[in-house]
C-alpha cells in the first residue's frame, strides 16, 4: 500500500532541495576520487589500484555486513524488552545510509561512510533523516513492538 504522506513529504520542495544538495556533495566526491584515483593509478600503476580498489570494497561490504548485523540485533533487543530507545532506532537508520556510502568504491565515500559510523554524527543523521521524511520514532518502535508481539503469537499458535 502506497502512504501519501511519506510521499508527498518526499515529493515536498524542502525535500527534492535537500536531496539535491547531497547529489551535487556526491558527485563532487566522485570527481575528487577519480582524479585521486588517476593519480594514484599513474604512480603505482593501474592493476595494483584496481587490486586495492577491490580489497578495499571487498574489506568494507564485510564490515557493512556486521555492523548492520549488530545494529540489527541491538534494535531487536531494544524491542524484545520492551524499552523505547530512539537512539537505537536513528543509529540503525544512519547506520544503512553509511552502508550506502561505504559499498560503493572510492575514498571519499569511504571517508563519510566511517565518519557516519560515529556515535554523535548517527545520531544526529538518523534524527535528521527520519525528521525529513516524516518518520516519528515512536511510531516506528510502536510499529516494531507490535510486529514482534504478532509473529510471537503466530510462531506460539504454530508450536
Amino acid at each position: 500500500m502506497l502512504n501519501f504522506r511519506l510521499l508527498n513529504r518526499l515529493l515536498d520542495s524542502r525535500s527534492i532541495r535537500f536531496y539535491l544538495g547531497i547529489a551535487a556533495s556526491l558527485g563532487f566526491g566522485v570527481l575528487v576520487d577519480v582524479m585521486v584515483f588517476i593519480k594514484l593509478s599513474l604512480l603505482v600503476g593501474p592493476w595494483i589500484t584496481m587490486a586495492a580498489l577491490a580489497f578495499l570494497t571487498a574489506a568494507l561490504v564485510y564490515v557493512v555486513y556486521r555492523v548492520v548485523d549488530h545494529r540489527t540485533k541491538r534494535l531487536e533487543q531494544v524491542v524484545k524488552t520492551g524499552t523505547f530507545e530512539p537512539d537505537a532506532l536513528s543509529r540503525h537508520l544512519s547506520t544503512l545510509v553509511a552502508g550506502l556510502f561505504l559499498i560503493v568504491p572510492g575514498l571519499f565515500n569511504t571517508a563519510v561512510g566511517l565518519i557516519l559510523l560515529l556515535k554523535p554524527v548517527g545520531t544526529v543523521l538518523g534524527n535528521r533523516i527520519a525528521w525529513s521524511v516524516g518518520i516519528e520514532w515512536a511510531e516506528a518502535y510502536e510499529h516494531l513492538r507490535l510486529e514482534h508481539v504478532t509473529a510471537g503469537r503466530s510462531s506460539g499458535a504454530e508450536g
